[in-house]
């Protein structure tokens, strides 16, 4: 996976010297939460529509308003979950990329990184994907990892999803050549299924005792 093959070269970018009035037409033509500014190649920040709509004075120059500036931004090195989170952070819907010298090399739109994040093993290899609870004190990723690889199975990605001082549940996909077998493994180590899957003979027994149970009750 190359991040340059998601990365938009298109200028959207505006000058300190565009008034206001300039940058919210703008932002007419583009669909975006924030619009990059530079001078000279260099990013100097970002600014976000909702702030210019809120100036009084649409003919002042963005030069005038610099405390509007948010200041974030992306390198090619970064990691797939760092982008992930400076989109989160930022609240934002374009993340401009720059070089070692602060140079404007592009932008990454979120929709482009969801289609990097669509083309990883995690969600384009054919797999189960099992969601798991256990008490904070007591969960152990390597563990996870153990109960899976023990029995042949292949852990194709793992991630927290939720977590308290008390419960912290887990998203987990696996390529298993017994799902039935890894479930009731976890179960033996105190992991909660918080999922429905069709090959978990646990809970289809649950339902036929449940079932025959209530068929009891009605005689």
């Amino acid at each position: 996976m190359e991040l340059t093959d998601y990365i938009s070269t298109d200028k959207i970018t505006v000058s300190n010297q565009k008034t206001i009035q300039q940058i919210l037409e703008l932002f007419n033509d583009i669909s975006y939460s924030h619009i990059p500014v530079t001078h000279q190649k260099k990013l100097l920040g970002n600014v976000a529509k909702e702030d210019l709509m809120c100036i009084d004075d649409k003919s002042q120059k963005l030069a005038e308003l610099e405390y509007l500036y948010e200041f974030f931004f992306a390198k090619l090195s970064d990691s797939l979950l760092e982008l992930f989170s400076n989109f989160a952070v930022n609240n934002t819907s374009i993340l401009p990329i720059v070089d070692d010298d602060n140079n404007y090399a592009g932008y990454l739109d979120i929709n482009d990184l969801l289609d990097c994040f669509a083309d990883t093993p995690f969600l384009s290899t054919e797999g189960n994907i099992i969601l798991l609870q256990k008490n904070t004190k007591e969960y152990s990723m390597s563990e996870i990892c153990q109960i899976v690889e023990s029995n042949s199975n292949t852990v194709l990605g793992c991630f927290l999803f939720d977590q308290t001082e008390e419960t912290t549940k887990i998203t987990l996909k696996v390529q298993s050549l017994n799902i039935n077998e890894l479930i009731q493994s976890f179960r033996r180590y105190d992991y909660y299924i918080l999922n429905d899957l069709t090959e978990d003979s646990y809970l289809e027994s649950l339902k036929k005792r449940s079932e025959y149970f209530i068929k009891y009750l009605n005689i």
